[in-house]
């Protein structure tokens, strides 16, 4: 387990390193986010996670703009009836559209992502410890300081499943709220 934490967080760094800067937005935002599960799948589960994520603009669309991420999550706490499980997860495709292109001002957004979730445990209980984490959301990027530094506030439904990978393939829904600090740049 420790060795897979490693590796995802060392590829995810290389990432990092390797992109140049060129004209066009950049992020970087470190964030902790929790919440409960909802009706649609396997009941009374909390979760708390906490990692980075990692974006650059695509293009401009109107007042907005795409914006495509990475998200690692080294912290993953899923607390459920019968067994609680540590993960890891990472979030290779995530599209967010941005409604404003000024930094100077509130920033709201939309975004759909999917990624994997690798835990010690089974997630729910008795399925699989490998699980699929498709997910949306809706926030706001709030701008304090200066050189482009602003707190996220988010809520993001998030779907885990195995995808069939075993049986029965119950599923977890959960709402989650999110608050990060990041930076944007040029």
């Amino acid at each position: 387990m420790r060795k897979l934490l490693l590796l995802c967080l060392a590829l995810f760094c290389i990432n990092l390193w390797a992109q140049e800067v060129t004209s066009g937005s950049r992020e970087i935002e470190f964030f902790a986010q929790g919440g409960h599960s909802v009706a649609g799948g396997r009941g009374y589960t909390t979760i708390f996670n906490a990692g980075a994520r990692w974006g650059f603009g695509l293009f401009d669309l109107g007042r907005g703009s795409f914006q495509y991420e990475l998200e690692a999550i080294p912290i993953y706490f899923v607390r459920q009836p019968i067994q609680n499980a540590y993960a890891i997860s990472f979030t290779p495709f995530d599209v967010k559209y941005n409604f404003r292109r000024n930094a100077g001002r509130a920033i709201p957004f939309a975004e759909l992502g999917g990624g994997v979730l690798i835990s010690n445990h089974d997630i729910p209980f008795g399925t699989n410890a490998v699980n699929f984490t498709p997910q949306l959301g809706l926030g706001v990027h709030i701008p304090f300081g200066e050189h482009g530094l602003h707190a996220t506030l988010a809520l993001k439904y998030l779907h885990i499943s195995n995808a069939g990978l075993s049986v029965p393939n119950p599923g977890l829904n959960t709402i989650q709220f999110r608050f990060g600090i990041g930076k944007f740049r040029k």
